[in-house]
């Protein structure tokens, strides 16, 4: 698949007078430089959360303690006493809370160098656009956007701006991913010919569990949402295929189900099982489902096969959380390999800054890896709406 850019520019005062709005449907951005340079490589570079929902807790703000190369230095949100309790708890100033009216005020603070997006799908691109309007390098959560076109947006913004712009996408630096995909690639099972790889928790039963009402409730909104449990965890067996196996699909097949339609609103699917294809035979069988909890990161050849497995009260795909790692294994033929555990978002965001640090052009997961998952996701789609026709990517 080939990446899209898009190469339009705006001003200053056209974005303050014209709104987010008609900038995101014209698709432009005004080219603007990053502030965070290479002259000063051992200062930590200062991070903004933006949006403190439960991911922002419980995942991201507890690991920027152990960067070395990040800070905490500020927040925006649209709940100014939470703000306030963020400061406190981790140490930055009251003046470095935004909200997300006065978030381009941003530009003007020199304590931060990096947002992290953390908000609802439908939220990234304008957030992400704004930040690079800012002069700021910019961390979105995955998935990217909630279409091709608002990433080919993001993408154009962050270029015009001369700041980096990358997706979370986080597990291609965890250790049992990383060695699976050397061992792979040096032919431990020969050449590689089928992959199972899923990532289905059980949103279902916690919509109509005791805790019901603390279960985040925009991902049953399409239009935040950008769809279903594809849009949700789907993204995770599509990296995996790609990072795995060190090539991308040519075609796909997509067949959703939907079991709970009193749960799961028209154009919410519950499950998606998809058939990633490869230009040499190889064959990626993928789910994502709201129905249970399952997760498999199974990779096959001749020889054998390698093997993610959750450690103790780990997942093969979970993300690392309260400041403690997600434990997982790695088996290559049935045996074994030791490897450490990490704090993966810890892990991403020093990579991230010292990218920024080396004055770097791209980073390894970057917007136009984000735009190519997004493309997949929407041929998948329209497979569905052909009744499971094959559709190429190329």
């Amino acid at each position: 698949m080939k990446y899209l850019q898009n190469n339009n520019n705006v001003t200053r005062r056209q974005f303050n007078q014209g709104s987010m709005a008609a900038m995101i449907a014209a698709g432009i951005a005004p080219a603007m430089i990053g502030r965070a340079e290479a002259d000063e490589p051992k200062k930590q570079l200062g991070l903004a959360i933006v949006g403190l929902g439960g991911y922002a807790t419980r995942s991201i703000a507890p690991e920027v303690a152990a960067c070395q190369h990040v800070r905490l230095a500020g927040v925006v949100t649209g709940d100014a006493e939470k703000g306030k309790t963020w400061a406190k708890e981790h140490g930055f100033e009251q003046d470095a809370i935004y909200s997300y009216d006065n978030f381009d005020k941003i530009a003007d603070d020199d304590r931060i160098d990096l947002v992290h997006i953390a908000l609802p799908n439908s939220m990234h691109a304008e957030f992400a656009i704004r930040a690079a309007m800012a002069g700021k390098h910019v961390m979105v959560e995955k998935p990217m956007a909630v279409s091709s076109g608002e990433c080919e947006k993001m993408i154009a913004a962050a270029k015009q701006a001369g700041v980096l712009l990358g997706v979370n996408y986080r597990l291609q630096w965890e250790p049992h991913h990383v060695k699976a995909t050397e061992r792979l690639a040096g032919g431990a099972i020969g050449d590689l010919t089928n992959g199972n790889y899923e990532f289905s928790w059980s949103y279902a039963r916690a919509l109509t569990g005791p805790n019901k009402d603390k279960v985040k409730k925009w991902l049953l909104d399409p239009k935040m949402a950008g769809g279903g449990a594809l849009f949700d965890t789907g993204v995770y067996p599509i990296q995996a295929a790609c990072y795995l196996t060190g090539r991308e699909p040519v075609a796909v097949r997509g067949f959703p189900a939907t079991r709970h339609s009193d749960l799961f609103p028209e154009g919410i699917e519950e499950t998606m099982s998809y058939e990633l294809l490869f230009d040499d035979g190889f064959q990626a069988l993928c789910r994502a489902s709201y129905s249970q909890s399952f997760h498999q990161c199974t990779t096959l050849g001749p020889k054998g096969s390698v093997e993610i497995l959750p450690g103790q009260k780990g997942s093969v795909f979970g993300q690392s959380g309260t400041g403690n790692p997600n434990p997982k294994r790695l088996f290559v033929n049935k045996k074994e390999i030791e490897l450490k555990q990490t704090l993966q978002q810890a892990v991403l965001l020093d990579a991230f800054a010292l990218a920024v640090k080396n004055n770097e052009k791209t980073f390894k997961t970057p917007g136009e890896m984000g735009l190519r998952d997004i493309q997949i996701m929407e041929k998948i789609y329209e497979s569905t709406a052909k009744g499971g026709l094959k559709i190429s990517l190329i």
